[in-house]
Protein backbone atom coordinates (compact mmCIF):
# COMPACT_ATOMS: atom_id res chain seq x y z
CA UNK A 1 0.00 0.00 0.00
CA UNK A 2 1.22 3.20 -0.98
CA UNK A 3 2.65 5.28 2.67
CA UNK A 4 0.22 8.20 1.74
CA UNK A 5 -2.64 6.43 1.49
CA UNK A 6 -2.31 4.82 5.12
CA UNK A 7 -1.26 7.94 6.95
CA UNK A 8 -4.32 9.11 5.27
CA UNK A 9 -6.38 6.53 7.60
CA UNK A 10 -5.98 8.32 10.42
CA UNK A 11 -4.63 11.30 12.28
CA UNK A 12 -2.92 10.34 14.83
CA UNK A 13 0.00 7.88 14.43
CA UNK A 14 2.41 8.68 17.67
CA UNK A 15 6.12 7.62 16.67
CA UNK A 16 6.79 5.38 13.39
CA UNK A 17 9.26 3.79 12.10
CA UNK A 18 9.45 2.47 8.07
CA UNK A 19 12.14 0.37 6.84
CA UNK A 20 12.14 -0.68 2.93
CA UNK A 21 14.11 -1.00 -0.26
CA UNK A 22 14.03 1.09 -3.21
CA UNK A 23 12.35 -0.06 -6.11
CA UNK A 24 15.74 -0.31 -8.32
CA UNK A 25 16.82 -2.67 -5.19
CA UNK A 26 19.84 -0.75 -4.94
CA UNK A 27 19.20 1.35 -1.71
CA UNK A 28 17.78 0.42 1.90
CA UNK A 29 15.56 3.52 3.13
CA UNK A 30 14.64 3.74 6.68
CA UNK A 31 12.76 6.75 8.47
CA UNK A 32 11.28 7.69 12.05
CA UNK A 33 8.83 10.34 12.85
CA UNK A 34 7.94 12.30 15.78
CA UNK A 35 4.22 13.13 16.47
CA UNK A 36 2.49 14.79 19.80
CA UNK A 37 -0.85 16.03 21.26
CA UNK A 38 1.01 17.86 24.38
CA UNK A 39 2.79 20.75 24.35
CA UNK A 40 5.71 19.33 26.16
CA UNK A 41 5.53 16.58 22.92
CA UNK A 42 5.22 19.36 20.38
CA UNK A 43 8.82 20.66 21.90
CA UNK A 44 10.90 19.19 20.02
CA UNK A 45 13.07 18.70 16.99
CA UNK A 46 15.65 16.45 15.37
CA UNK A 47 19.17 17.28 15.06
CA UNK A 48 22.09 14.84 13.57
CA UNK A 49 25.41 14.11 14.12
CA UNK A 50 27.43 12.25 12.12
CA UNK A 51 25.02 9.79 10.31
CA UNK A 52 23.16 9.41 13.86
CA UNK A 53 19.77 11.79 14.89
CA UNK A 54 18.84 12.72 18.38
CA UNK A 55 16.04 15.00 20.22
CA UNK A 56 16.61 17.94 20.77
CA UNK A 57 14.01 20.78 22.64
CA UNK A 58 12.97 23.68 21.30
CA UNK A 59 12.29 26.05 24.41
CA UNK A 60 14.03 24.72 27.64
CA UNK A 61 11.31 21.60 29.17
CA UNK A 62 10.00 21.51 32.20
CA UNK A 63 9.11 17.92 34.21
CA UNK A 64 10.24 14.76 33.36
CA UNK A 65 11.40 14.23 29.87
CA UNK A 66 12.85 10.37 30.49
CA UNK A 67 10.16 9.27 27.96
CA UNK A 68 10.36 12.01 25.22
CA UNK A 69 14.36 12.52 25.20
CA UNK A 70 16.01 9.63 23.46
CA UNK A 71 18.46 8.87 20.51
CA UNK A 72 16.07 7.63 17.79
CA UNK A 73 18.69 6.24 15.23
CA UNK A 74 22.15 4.81 15.68
CA UNK A 75 24.72 3.73 13.42
CA UNK A 76 26.63 1.09 14.70
CA UNK A 77 28.05 -0.64 12.02
CA UNK A 78 27.27 -2.91 9.91
CA UNK A 79 23.96 -2.18 12.33
CA UNK A 80 21.02 1.11 11.91
CA UNK A 81 19.10 0.98 15.20
CA UNK A 82 15.68 2.83 15.34
CA UNK A 83 13.69 2.90 18.10
CA UNK A 84 11.20 5.62 20.29
CA UNK A 85 13.21 5.48 24.02
CA UNK A 86 15.25 4.23 25.87
CA UNK A 87 16.04 0.55 24.39
CA UNK A 88 18.22 2.62 21.43
CA UNK A 89 21.05 2.19 24.15
CA UNK A 90 19.57 -1.35 25.55
CA UNK A 91 19.86 -3.12 21.87
CA UNK A 92 23.19 -1.06 21.67
CA UNK A 93 24.94 -2.48 24.79
CA UNK A 94 23.54 -5.89 24.00
CA UNK A 95 25.15 -6.02 20.02
CA UNK A 96 28.22 -4.63 21.20
CA UNK A 97 28.52 -7.89 24.19
CA UNK A 98 27.43 -10.36 21.16
CA UNK A 99 23.76 -10.58 22.04
CA UNK A 100 21.00 -10.48 19.65
CA UNK A 101 18.06 -7.50 18.92
CA UNK A 102 15.58 -10.21 20.75
CA UNK A 103 17.66 -10.84 23.53
CA UNK A 104 18.16 -6.96 24.51
CA UNK A 105 13.86 -6.52 23.89
CA UNK A 106 13.53 -9.21 26.08
CA UNK A 107 14.21 -6.97 28.89
CA UNK A 108 12.07 -4.36 27.97
CA UNK A 109 8.45 -3.39 28.60
CA UNK A 110 5.61 -1.38 27.46
CA UNK A 111 6.03 2.78 28.91
CA UNK A 112 4.77 3.93 32.28
CA UNK A 113 3.01 6.67 31.03
CA UNK A 114 -0.53 5.70 32.44
CA UNK A 115 -3.07 5.88 31.45
CA UNK A 116 -1.77 5.10 27.63
CA UNK A 117 0.92 2.72 28.07
CA UNK A 118 2.57 3.58 25.08
CA UNK A 119 4.29 0.69 23.37
CA UNK A 120 8.25 0.69 22.63
CA UNK A 121 8.14 -0.23 19.29
CA UNK A 122 11.90 -0.66 17.40
CA UNK A 123 13.60 -1.62 14.56
CA UNK A 124 16.92 -3.15 13.69
CA UNK A 125 18.55 -2.72 10.35
CA UNK A 126 21.78 -5.15 9.72
CA UNK A 127 23.56 -4.15 6.17
CA UNK A 128 24.85 -6.76 4.60
CA UNK A 129 28.08 -6.47 1.31
CA UNK A 130 25.35 -5.43 -1.21
CA UNK A 131 21.65 -6.58 0.20
CA UNK A 132 20.44 -6.12 4.03
CA UNK A 133 17.71 -7.52 6.28
CA UNK A 134 15.61 -5.96 9.23
CA UNK A 135 13.97 -6.65 12.38
CA UNK A 136 10.89 -5.23 14.12
CA UNK A 137 9.60 -5.89 17.53
CA UNK A 138 6.18 -4.10 18.86
CA UNK A 139 6.41 -5.00 22.98
CA UNK A 140 2.58 -3.34 24.50
CA UNK A 141 0.09 -4.19 27.50
CA UNK A 142 -2.25 -6.38 27.30
CA UNK A 143 -4.90 -5.23 29.91
CA UNK A 144 -6.93 -7.62 32.25
CA UNK A 145 -9.85 -6.80 34.38
CA UNK A 146 -7.39 -5.43 37.29
CA UNK A 147 -3.91 -6.09 35.69
CA UNK A 148 -1.28 -5.63 32.87
CA UNK A 149 0.73 -7.79 31.51
CA UNK A 150 3.59 -7.52 29.17
CA UNK A 151 3.35 -9.05 25.52
CA UNK A 152 6.65 -8.97 23.12
CA UNK A 153 6.13 -9.02 19.48
CA UNK A 154 9.25 -9.95 16.67
CA UNK A 155 9.54 -9.87 12.83
CA UNK A 156 12.13 -10.78 10.44
CA UNK A 157 12.43 -9.47 7.05
CA UNK A 158 14.71 -9.94 3.93
CA UNK A 159 14.86 -7.02 1.88
CA UNK A 160 12.18 -7.05 -1.36
CA UNK A 161 12.77 -3.88 -3.92
CA UNK A 162 10.29 -1.62 -3.87
CA UNK A 163 8.30 -3.29 -0.48
CA UNK A 164 8.75 -1.92 3.43
CA UNK A 165 7.24 -2.31 6.76
CA UNK A 166 5.77 0.50 8.89
CA UNK A 167 5.09 0.24 12.06
CA UNK A 168 3.74 2.84 14.83
CA UNK A 169 2.66 3.19 17.92
CA UNK A 170 -0.94 3.77 18.47
CA UNK A 171 -3.99 2.71 16.85
CA UNK A 172 -5.96 5.63 16.09
CA UNK A 173 -6.47 9.08 18.33
CA UNK A 174 -8.65 8.74 21.81
CA UNK A 175 -8.08 9.12 25.57
CA UNK A 176 -6.53 6.78 26.50
CA UNK A 177 -4.43 5.82 23.02
CA UNK A 178 -4.81 2.45 22.10
CA UNK A 179 -2.02 0.74 21.23
CA UNK A 180 -1.18 -0.88 17.58
CA UNK A 181 -2.36 -4.04 17.01
CA UNK A 182 -1.54 -6.64 14.13
CA UNK A 183 1.63 -7.16 12.07
CA UNK A 184 3.81 -4.01 10.77
CA UNK A 185 2.17 -2.44 7.79
CA UNK A 186 3.41 -3.38 4.26
CA UNK A 187 4.33 -0.19 1.90
CA UNK A 188 5.28 0.51 -1.41
CA UNK A 189 8.60 2.00 -1.50
CA UNK A 190 9.31 4.88 -4.18
CA UNK A 191 12.19 5.28 -5.72
CA UNK A 192 14.36 8.08 -4.06
CA UNK A 193 15.04 9.49 -0.74
CA UNK A 194 13.70 12.64 -1.64
CA UNK A 195 10.04 11.31 -2.46
CA UNK A 196 10.29 8.61 -0.04
CA UNK A 197 10.59 11.87 2.73
CA UNK A 198 7.98 13.84 0.98
CA UNK A 199 5.36 11.58 0.92
CA UNK A 200 5.64 10.63 4.83
CA UNK A 201 6.08 14.40 6.00
CA UNK A 202 3.23 15.81 3.39
CA UNK A 203 0.70 13.31 4.25
CA UNK A 204 0.91 13.64 8.54
CA UNK A 205 -1.49 15.51 9.96
CA UNK A 206 -0.49 19.13 10.10
CA UNK A 207 -1.36 19.49 13.96
CA UNK A 208 0.29 16.80 15.47
CA UNK A 209 3.76 16.21 13.33
CA UNK A 210 7.16 17.05 15.00
CA UNK A 211 9.42 16.18 13.26
CA UNK A 212 10.81 13.23 10.40
CA UNK A 213 14.11 11.41 9.86
CA UNK A 214 14.89 9.94 6.31
CA UNK A 215 18.11 7.94 5.72
CA UNK A 216 19.24 6.10 2.84
CA UNK A 217 22.40 3.68 2.66
CA UNK A 218 23.78 2.92 -0.99
CA UNK A 219 24.04 -1.38 -0.98
CA UNK A 220 27.27 -1.26 -3.03
CA UNK A 221 29.32 1.92 -1.82
CA UNK A 222 27.17 2.12 1.52
CA UNK A 223 27.02 5.85 1.39
CA UNK A 224 23.98 7.01 3.44
CA UNK A 225 21.68 10.29 3.01
CA UNK A 226 19.92 12.01 5.16
CA UNK A 227 16.55 14.45 5.28
CA UNK A 228 15.49 15.97 8.33
CA UNK A 229 11.87 18.02 8.19
CA UNK A 230 11.11 19.99 11.27
CA UNK A 231 7.46 21.35 12.01
CA UNK A 232 8.64 24.38 14.19
CA UNK A 233 10.89 25.86 10.60
CA UNK A 234 9.23 24.14 7.76
CA UNK A 235 12.39 23.29 6.72
CA UNK A 236 14.06 20.08 5.16
CA UNK A 237 17.90 19.61 6.25
CA UNK A 238 20.10 17.31 4.18
CA UNK A 239 23.70 15.43 4.08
Amino acid sequence: MLIAHILNTQRYFGRGILVGTSSCGSYAFWGYFLMGRSAQSQNRLFTQQDHNVHIAFITPPSGDTSLIFYPPILHQDPHVIITNGSQTQVIAQALREGQSFYQALRTQSFEPDSPHFTPRISALIRLKDQSFSYQMSLIKALRGANTLVCSRYFYDYESLPGRGHFLHTYAHDATPLPSFCGEPKQIAIPPNLSEFGAQIWQHLDPTYKVALCVQSCHLHTHQVQTLIFNKDTNALHSS
